[in-house]
């Protein structure tokens, strides 16, 4: 398929053709994000950032380049932003830190006294990068179970189950934080 047909269907919203970018491109992207960061964690997430953003972001590619190329651009910045950004990305946690604490500990009126966002990082950081990711997604950015099987390629039910897992691992770690400190 060529680069136009490829734009077209990806401003038309075809997963399909998103997935075959991901195929054809995700190796690559993820290397570079990896060599910037010397992470391989925020390096899978970058990489995801990016692929998550393409369907909104394929409205302004202007085909100056090639779409490899466009993706190396996202990718480099993305990059460049969370290593400027580390005060911004403490921001960010801290926003969002009522939200995936709620959800990993159950319901709000089951209170467990976490001060600090270093200790939501902490419980995090315990979890796989791909558990990390869809917890995040899903909780964090708030997407939906629809978009999530697309973007893990797995079925709901697996899907389900794994963000069970994570939340439980979760709030395993935080519970261990307040009874350590």
């Amino acid at each position: 398929m060529n680069e136009n047909a490829i734009i077209k269907k990806l401003r038309a919203g075809d997963l399909g053709v998103l997935e075959a970018v991901w195929k054809e491109d995700s190796a690559k992207l993820l290397n570079l994000a990896f060599r910037i960061l010397l992470d391989r964690d925020a390096a899978e997430d970058i990489l995801m950032d990016v692929f998550v953003s393409v369907p909104e972001a394929i409205t302004h590619f202007r085909g100056e380049s090639s779409i490899s190329t466009w993706l190396y651009r996202m990718t480099t910045n993305a990059c460049l932003m969370k290593i400027r950004s580390s005060k911004r990305r403490a921001e960010i946690l801290s926003e969002n830190h009522e939200d995936i604490e709620s959800y990993s500990i159950g319901h709000k009126t089951e209170e467990l006294p976490i001060d600090d966002v270093e200790a939501l990082e902490r419980g995090l950081a315990k979890l796989t990068p791909e558990l990390r990711s869809l917890l995040w997604l899903k909780d964090a950015d708030g997407l939906d179970l629809k978009s999530l099987v697309d973007i893990f390629n797995a079925p709901e039910g697996t899907l389900k189950a794994r963000l069970f897992r994570a939340r439980a691992q979760v709030r395993e770690a935080l519970q261990e934080e307040v009874s350590y400190a």
